[in-house]
């Protein structure tokens, strides 16, 4: 009763939060990423403990190009039978050639089995900093009368202007899965910037970070001995803006073994969203070796940015590593007897 009671109200809380939105990072391998897509991943996995890492450069044939970092890691626990797990995820973002944000971000969560389902309810406190370069850039006091173009060694007249802020984030999520037979589906809902921090770089000024909802959707359907369908699905919602990433991967198996399995894989995805034009077409392909995934995708264009950019996009390339859980499961007693 106690534990459906706690349930219930985490699930309220999570729905009853209003969604005003912030632009993000993102990644187009968001199944690579699992503590940047929800925080109730940190731990839901097989296996003891896990390390992993995204890099990925956007519109590299812009001057000013987007490159994102990320690197981490998680550990299951089992105190009083209980599972347990915390991990730590470190996120770097340069935008634009100049504005930095840096990210630290502890997080656990609380797995736990109902009614045949196994439910993952996370949390993930973090310190934010970001820092921008104001003479990199030209305002309007800055217009040389004389030459007819702009000079940003002049004053800019912008008051009680700072290049650095450090703030406190607050994110949090649950996620669900089930295997039935041969289709073992997965869905997750995120709720990002739960405290909606200022990080205005001008004085008094508020501008508010506002909440992000994440919606995801996994599915594996096993056909055969060598071969697993993955599905994809990622659903970002803001007051302006939307973003939408599906699509599938599909999975040969080369050889099996009581630990793990080694294959590869390829597919498809789709970037876009309910309230704009298709964004991007993405290519996905990766290798499963011993513990080691290893997956790399391209963006290609086809929003009108695609003139600037040659239609080309974004490439990433990301990793993770599982390590073998010390836990004893097997509750069978060989007897020499039998």
């Amino acid at each position: 009763m106690l534990l459906k009671k706690t349930l219930y109200s985490f699930l309220l809380w999570m729905t009853v939060q209003h969604c005003v939105m912030a632009q993000d990072i993102h990644f187009s391998q968001f199944y690579l990423s699992p503590l940047t897509l929800n925080p109730a991943n940190t731990g839901n996995y097989k296996g003891g403990y896990r390390f992993f890492g995204n890099y990925r450069s956007q519109w590299r044939d812009i001057s000013k190009a987007y490159n994102t970092y990320s690197a981490g890691g998680d550990a299951n626990f089992y105190p009083g039978n209980v599972n347990l797990s915390a991990g730590l995820l470190f996120v770097s973002d340069k935008s634009g050639g100049n504005l930095n944000v840096n990210k630290i971000l502890p997080s656990g969560a609380w797995h736990f089995k109902l009614a045949g389902f196994k439910f993952h309810l996370g949390v993930q406190p973090g310190l934010v900093t970001k820092s921008i370069n104001f003479n990199a850039h030209s305002f309007p006091n800055q217009l040389n009368w004389g030459i007819g173009s702009f000079d940003n060694t002049l004053p800019n007249n912008e008051a009680n202007q700072s290049s650095y802020l450090t703030f406190l984030d607050l994110n949090s999520g649950i996620a669900i899965n089930k295997r039935f037979g041969k289709i073992e589906p997965e869905i997750g809902y995120a709720l990002f910037h739960i405290n909606q921090p200022n990080e205005s770089f001008v004085g008094n000024a508020k501008n508010k970070l506002s909440m992000r909802q994440a919606y995801n959707l996994g599915l594996k359907v096993y056909m055969g001995e060598k071969v697993i369908v993955h599905g994809y699905s990622l659903y970002g919602y803001t007051s302006l803006v939307s973003d939408w990433v599906s699509g599938l991967n599909l999975e040969y198996i080369l050889t099996k073994t009581p630990f793990y399995d080694n294959s590869v894989y390829a597919g498809f995805m789709w970037r876009s969203g309910f309230k704009r034009n298709p964004d991007a077409g993405i290519i996905t392909a990766g290798i499963n070796f011993k513990n080691w995934t290893f997956g790399l995708s391209y963006d290609v264009t086809f929003s009108q940015l695609k003139t600037s950019v040659d239609s080309k996009g974004a490439y990433e390339m990301a990793f993770i590593y599982h390590g073998k859980s010390a836990r004893l499961t097997q509750r069978t007693i060989p007897c020499e007897r039998y």
